[in-house]
């Protein structure tokens, strides 16, 4: 059974990521907790919300915390639900439907993805809504 632990976080779709940045960081009073090429999350308050310029991500899109990502994924897929993964071209597919992103970091069996402090998965329920788990996994920061 798939038990949810509570809100995760939620990742907003941006086309300009400098520009949204620059915004978020106004109404924050904060800089980025996170930022790379395409991703930027900001922290605080017990809250995490993300901006994201991948081409799949079009939508807000709500992280749902699981205690055990493998079996809440198998309890989802079991419902009707549908793994979904990156695909080489940045947007997501239905998994096994297209060329898989590669990384050490994917299951490409299941679409399961590691992140530091995280695992995290996307799935397509079957009203067609992405709906996202993440299994938080303890991480030492401070090692190189």
């Amino acid at each position: 059974m798939a038990h949810l632990t509570g809100f995760g976080n939620m990742v907003l779709p941006t086309r300009d990521l400098s520009a949204s940045i620059t915004v978020w960081s106004a109404l924050l009073d904060q800089q980025p907790a996170f930022q790379s090429e395409d991703f930027a999350a900001f922290s605080g308050g017990g809250v995490e919300i993300g901006l994201s310029a991948a081409p799949w991500v079009d939508h807000p899109l709500v992280f749902w915390s699981v205690e055990d990502i493998e079996q809440s994924h198998e309890t989802l897929v079991a419902a009707g639900a549908v793994a979904m993964i990156e695909v080489v071209d940045g947007s997501l597919a239905e998994l096994g439907t297209g060329q898989a992103a590669t990384g050490d970091n994917i299951d490409p069996a299941t679409g399961i993805v590691d992140m530091p402090g995280a695992r995290l998965a996307v799935l397509k329920a079957a009203d067609g809504n992405l709906l996202a788990i993440t299994q938080e996994v303890p991480m030492d920061w401070s090692s190189d």
